[in-house]
């Protein structure tokens, strides 16, 4: 009997600039990142021997994250200035001189792992293949240079599709199940694409497409009513067991 040996994953040094992940995602987005799940693909492909975290975390909204990420890292560093009259932390420079050190210093990682999308870093990814490393680049959708893309081994753009359209099916349903404690209210299409939009802030189209990815897939549905001036509406009906069983929504875990 012949045995195949496990192909050895390439070890991988991961480097993050939290402030670009969790601006992008809260500005454009209306995300907050899923780090967990992203250090979980990240050991599914590689042997991870490093991650370190770089930010201002003296912002009580990114500073929250901080539990979550001591959950994740040891390696966290806070980059906020503390000279009087400087407006601009030191996130890029501090992540920069990381990442040459542990180059230098460190000869078993084959992989580094940028998370980042600032131009600043196209110099480093340079040296890091020079020196015979591959560079893994994952920025943030529409604050990501195209320059550092170009310079990259490859590259991933967060969220990616899957993740976001996810994100408003959660809003939605979020929404929906809420309303299932007011029994006299009535759920209408618009009105629940004006209600989630307005109350997370988000895009009214973004989350029309995905109301609409709902109804296509019969977990939601319209039926008719008399409304309480006798006149015929359309309302919305959710189908909780079947996106229950289908592992879109968990009412225990909400």
């Amino acid at each position: 009997m012949m045995f195949r040996r496990s192909k050895k994953k390439p070890a991988a040094a991961v480097f993050v600039d939290y402030e670009h992940w969790y601006y992008g995602y809260r500005n454009k987005f209306q995300m907050r990142p899923n780090i967990e799940e992203w250090i979980e693909e990240l050991n599914d492909e590689y042997e991870v021997k490093k991650i370190s975290v770089f930010g201002d975390f003296s912002r009580y909204n990114i500073g929250t994250d901080l539990d979550r990420l001591k959950g994740i890292t040891k390696n966290i560093v806070h980059t906020a200035s503390q000279k009087e009259g400087v407006d601009k932390d030191f996130t890029d420079v501090i992540m920069l001189d990381a990442i040459y050190r542990n180059a230098a210093q460190r000869k078993d990682e084959d992989v580094y792992i940028l998370f980042t999308g600032d131009a600043h870093f196209t110099k480093v990814v340079e040296y890091l293949k020079e020196i015979g490393k591959k560079v893994v680049i994952y920025g943030v959708k529409y604050g990501f240079s195209n320059q550092l893309k170009s310079e990259a081994t490859s590259y991933v753009e967060m969220p990616r599709q899957s993740q976001e359209k996810n994100h408003y099916i959660d809003l939605i349903l979020a929404s929906l199940s809420r309303l299932r404690n007011k029994p006299r209210t009535v759920v209408t299409y618009w009105k629940t694409v004006n209600h989630v939009a307005d109350y997370n802030h988000v895009s009214n189209d973004k989350v029309k497409i995905a109301l609409d990815n709902l109804l296509k897939q019969k977990y939601i549905y319209e039926e008719e009513m008399i409304g309480y001036r006798g006149q015929i509406m359309s309302v919305l009906k959710t189908d909780w067991e079947r996106l229950e069983a289908d592992g879109l929504w968990a009412e225990n875990a909400r």
